[in-house]
C-alpha cells in the first residue's frame, strides 16, 4: 500500500491493482471489522483513474488528490485497529 500512495498515475494503478487483489483474496482475515475496512479501501481504488481525460467521461473516477481525501478515513481506521490489537 506504501507504494502507491507514494507512485502516480499508471505505476500506481499497477500498485492498486496488486493491494486489491491481496485484500479480495485473503481468506485468512477472522476479524469481520478489519475486513470491512479493508473491503472499503478496495472498493474506493476501484475509481482513481489517473487520465484526466477518462475521468472527464465517467464522473465517479478521480484522481490522486480525491484517491489520498478518500482514503484518510479508511486509513485513519486501519490505525486505530492496530492500536487496540496491541
Amino acid at each position: 500500500m506504501a507504494k502507491a500512495q507514494s507512485s502516480n498515475g499508471e505505476e500506481r494503478v499497477s500498485y492498486i491493482q496488486k493491494a486489491q487483489n491481496i485484500i479480495w483474496d485473503d481468506e485468512t482475515i477472522q476479524d469481520e471489522s478489519l475486513n470491512d475496512v479493508l473491503t472499503d479501501i478496495a472498493y474506493i481504488l476501484d475509481f482513481y483513474e489517473p487520465n484526466k481525460e477518462w475521468r472527464k467521461e465517467a464522473p465517479n473516477y478521480y484522481g490522486d488528490e480525491k484517491l489520498e481525501q478518500e482514503l484518510k478515513s479508511p486509513i485513519a481506521k486501519l490505525e486505530e485497529y492496530e492500536e487496540a490489537s496491541r
